[in-house]
Formats: structure tokens, sequence, C-alpha cells
């Protein structure tokens, strides 16, 4: 039987917690750190997914004015609200330890979720690619990221949340609704103890996982502490990326075009700076789900700089990104003409 550790660090600061998410993945891909489920809660934040607008997507005002913070992940997916009403884990593993696509472990992940709601006699079921839902509405939702032969795969579980909260700090794209009988973020989320009716502490429901967690994998988990390699790294990626602005934000721009279109994979943006009929500059987000760390998408925007609006198509297509990625900002260029 495998034998990970299980930690439980108590980190609630949104940033020094990404830091050490970020931490975590590299010293597993160096052989310094183990297999490792990590569960934690946070202080009211958002999370922004790596290649999202962080202006776009959260009333950054609104989250000053009441100590929201704001913090830039490093997988993909859409920006998210939490506090201390729900809890993530990140599972950190070398990829070669599971055969299954990148695709296929979102829903094996899911396993030990829908048996937590069964327990609560709620039946969930996969939507999409990575999200659970109960009723119709989200309850759970998960990305990936990989660093070299390390790989995470994490998930939100929604037991008591703020939605009046988190109705006020973000704003979703009205693509994200496209294929949904909701119109806001409020109606298409819901959470445990709202289904049930009833309160159910945080920490039961995350016992309650880990314990599914180990029975899906047929493995150990055994408590253990963050290594001092672990905090040491930790705490200089806290200092020089995870509070800075020029990480969290970006460059705040004003581009002449910006467009969107739904993919497969999420939503992608593409906002161009025009020079007659030459991209001065350009910026791919938007909320998809990849596991590179945003590089396809920043390849991609590389790609249409200084290129002659007129050829940007075809240049696009010849980047190493998901063909409906490539399809969706073909598509929006030739809008673009």
């Amino acid at each position: 039987m495998l034998i990970w550790r299980l930690l439980n660090d108590g980190i609630t600061d949104a940033h020094h917690h990404f830091a050490v998410e970020e931490a975590l993945a590299r010293l597993l891909d160096e052989g310094h750190s183990p297999p490792t489920l990590r569960l934690r809660r946070v202080q009211r934040a958002v999370f922004v997914g790596v290649s999202q607008d962080a202006w776009a997507e959260v009333d950054v005002d609104f989250c000053r004015a009441h100590n929201v913070k704001i913090v830039r992940r490093m997988n993909g997916g859409g920006a998210v609200y939490h506090d201390v009403g729900s809890f993530c884990y990140s599972a950190f593993f070398p990829r070669g330890m599971f055969p299954q696509s990148d695709a296929d472990l979102f829903g094996l992940f899911a396993r030990p979720v829908l048996r937590t709601c069964a327990d609560y006699g709620l039946a969930a079921t996969v939507s999409g690619r990575n999200d659970i839902t109960v009723n119709g509405r989200k309850l759970y939702g998960s990305a990936q990221m990989a660093w070299y032969d390390a790989f995470v795969q994490s998930g939100t579980f929604l037991v008591d949340i703020d939605f009046d909260m988190m109705g006020q700090t973000l704003r979703p794209s009205a693509l994200k609704f496209a294929d949904k009988s909701v119109t806001t973020i409020q109606e298409r989320v819901t959470s445990l103890n709202r289904e049930l009716g009833r309160a159910v502490p945080v920490t039961e429901v995350m016992a309650r996982f880990a314990a599914h967690f180990a029975a899906t994998f047929n493995l150990t988990l055994t408590p253990g502490d963050l290594t001092a390699e672990e905090h040491a790294l930790a705490g200089q990626l806290w200092r020089e990326k995870y509070v800075t602005d020029a990480w969290n934000f970006g460059e705040q721009r004003t581009y002449a075009t910006r467009q969107a279109a739904r993919t497969p994979l999420g939503v992608v943006t593409l906002a161009l700076e025009l020079e007659g009929d030459v991209i001065r500059s350009a910026q791919v987000g938007g909320d998809v789900l990849l596991t590179d760390g945003g590089a396809a998408l920043a390849q991609l925007a590389a790609a249409l700089t200084a290129a002659p609006l007129a050829e940007a198509p075809a240049r696009v297509m010849h980047v190493a990104a998901p063909a409906a990625v490539r399809e969706a900002v073909a598509a929006l260029l030739r809008d673009t003409m």
C-alpha cells in the first residue's frame, strides 16, 4: 500500500497558501518532497486563473475595500471566491503514478467527493470536465497543474460559503452562462449546507473526504508537517512573487479591441492593440483548463505581436496549443478584420 503525507498546515493567508503550493510542486519534481494530500482553508480571497485578466474578472475596488485578498494561482480555470466556509485540497504526485490522461484524472479525483456527498445523502453528479453538481448547481470544481514531472490535482468543496460576498467580488463573463439556465454566479453554485438545510462543520467534511481519498486510491495518509526546505522555498515565493501586484494583477492596460469565445476547454479572450493593419501588442487569456501554467496562451500572444493582421490567423495555427484554443483565437482574429 502506498503512503502519502497528509498535510494540514493551517495556513489561511491566500498569498502564503499559493506560495506553499508552488513550493511543494517544485520540490516534488526535484525529489525532495513526498506525494502529498494537502487540505486547506483560507480567509476571504479571490483566486484568479493563471491566464485571466484580474481587472476584468474581479471587482478589485470592492475587494480592497472589504479586505478580500486577490491572488493569481498557477493553474487554469476561472476566478473563484473562497472563505473558511469552503475547503480546498491539492494532491501532489509524480505524473507517472497514474496512467490515466489528464482529462480522465478529473473524473478519477472526483470519486472521493462523490462519496463524501453520498455520506450526507446527496446525489451528486460529475458535470462537464471538472465540476460536480447537486440539484443542477455546482458544489465542487477542480483544476490541474504540471511542473515538469510533478503533477497537482486541486479541488474546492463548498460547505458553507458567503454567497453575497461571492457575488460582489466576481465579474464572470456572460459566456460562462451561455449554455445554462442561470444568469448569476449565486444561481450557478451551491453548498453542502444549503442543500442539507443544516450546518455541518467544515472540519467534519474534510475528515470524511480524506478518508474517502485514501480508500479510493488504496493508500495510507500519514499526517506530517512542512519540511524546513519547503518552508524556506514557500517563504521566498511568498515574498518575491505571491504578494506582488506584478504577479497578481499584471499590467492594467486598455486594448482597442477585446473579444471572447467559448471553447470546450473554457472561455478564451483576445485583446489587441493595432497600428494600422499590424498587431502592435496582444493578450490571450481566459479560464481555459490547461496544465502548463499559462505557457500556451502566452506563446499565442507572442506569435501575434508585430504580426500583420491578415497573417495572424495562420501564425496562430503553428503554436503548440490545443486545437480548440488555436481555432478560437484564429476565428476571433478573422472577426477583427
